[in-house]
């Protein structure tokens, strides 16, 4: 699939080369291009490297596990001018598992092979790139800015029994718009293997009928109407679960990822199905999750659980929508609205991608509600957590400074006050 993917994207990359040209936002990448290009890159030919490994910063997790972020960046060149045609950068993690060496090994070459493949890829982009800064000088009206790409990644799982890891690559070839898709690498922690579907049951077929029958389900739910193509019956099997890349397990559950094209417009984006663990029937118990509860939910859909320890499943759901003149937010709990909650803390840019039911403190009898607040223009997102109390008030309980995500530890400090660590237990800046 891989393949196919690249072979798609070339095609995309060439159809580009005669649009128009404007700027776009790429992925956020952890190299800083500004400290990477120097009077050197300039007395290069065709290309310039730069490994930026010597600034690497490892963190340790709760399971000992460590985890390095390397960086590499690239310039490449025109063969007659020495122009600086494409830019590209790189992060990609080192895994070391105590006392698991071979297994460190194996994942780390698997991820040097997915790195591989970004950097053969844009060798090829390269010759592109050069085609059309010559084609761009032979012609008055037509501006060349040179290409961008970018590779980096998110750990989503990280364990004694699962690494599970998702890529992003992003390239952009001039025209209205860059190229962004995303793909999932998850390896067995004891033996090191990178996992296929059938990998993660032992009755690959009832598992499979689960994941196909809930993912048919979800795509009817109208949270996915505006995701969807209008008149596409989707192919869940097809474009799902027969793509050996397109998913990932976290601390929620398992999740498949829709990219650009895949369900959807361009302008749809990157949209996700997930799946609990409680749902996940037949999943090998060395692959479930033994932490504390978080539940993934796409906005629009709702979840049942009992949030507050009464024994009665409550029915949450938070929505998005569109109206004539701006957004709207909505929260239900049982069908009560509590929507007045959200007005107070006037979020503008609603993260879209999901909200969460989370257990913020095992010890205690309730299980939080988190809303993001992605305001990317002023660079100040937000995790807003409220708890629904039994006597059915919703409680607004205060916020992180960043968009939450699978993997991270949100707790209280001794204040009472909500706080963000890192894997590793100490507290994130």
């Amino acid at each position: 699939m891989r393949k196919l993917l690249l072979l798609a994207l070339s095609a995309f990359l060439s159809f580009t080369l005669c649009a128009c040209s404007t700027k776009d936002t790429a992925i956020p990448m952890n190299v800083d291009d500004s400290k990477n290009l120097s009077k050197t890159d300039t007395e290069e030919p065709k290309i310039s490297s730069q490994d930026l490994s010597s600034q690497a910063e490892t963190i340790k997790n709760q399971y000992n596990i460590s985890i390095t972020d390397l960086s590499r960046h690239e310039t490449y060149y025109d063969d007659e001018d020495k122009s600086p045609v494409l830019k590209a950068d790189a992060s990609y993690p080192l895994i070391s598992i105590p006392g698991r060496e071979e297994t460190s090994d194996k994942i780390n070459t698997a991820i040097e092979h997915e790195l591989e493949t970004f950097w053969n890829f844009e060798k090829q982009n390269a010759d592109y790139a050069r085609e059309n800064y010559h084609a761009a000088a032979e012609d008055d009206g037509y501006t060349f800015d040179p290409y961008t790409a970018s590779f980096s990644y998110t750990v989503k799982r990280c364990d004694k029994q699962i690494i599970s890891i998702v890529f992003f690559q992003y390239d952009y070839s001039g025209g209205a718009h860059g190229a962004t898709w995303q793909y999932g690498a998850t390896f067995d922690a004891v033996t090191g293997n990178k996992l296929q579907l059938e990998a993660l049951s032992n009755d690959f077929t009832d598992f499979y009928n689960i994941l196909l029958t809930n993912l048919e389900n979800q795509a009817q739910l109208p949270a996915y109407e505006y995701y969807i193509f209008e008149d596409f019956a989707a192919d869940m099997e097809t474009d799902l679960l027969k793509d050996s890349s397109v998913w990932y397990l976290d601390s929620s559950g398992i999740t498949f990822i829709s990219n650009p094209y895949v369900l959807g417009a361009y302008s749809a984006g990157t949209f996700e199905f997930n799946i609990p663990y409680r749902d996940l029937k037949g999943l090998k118990d060395s692959y479930n999750y033994s932490g504390s509860y978080v539940q993934k939910i796409f906005p629009g859909v709702s979840a049942s659980y009992d949030i507050n320890n009464d024994g009665r499943e409550e029915e949450i759901c938070y929505s998005i929508w569109d109206d004539e003149y701006n957004t709207v937010l909505s929260l239900t709990v049982n069908g009560e609205d509590f929507s007045g909650e959200l007005d107070k803390l006037h979020i503008v840019y609603p993260h879209t991608g999901a909200y969460y039911l989370i257990d913020i403190d095992p010890e205690d009898d309730f299980i939080e509600i988190a809303i993001t607040d992605d305001n990317y223009d002023a660079g100040k997102d937000f995790t807003h957590f409220f708890r629904y109390t039994r006597e059915k008030d919703l409680t607004y309980l205060g916020n992180i400074p960043k968009i939450y995500h699978e993997g991270e530890i949100i707790c209280y400090n001794s204040n009472g006050n909500l706080v963000l660590l890192n894997s590793d237990g100490t507290f994130a800046e």
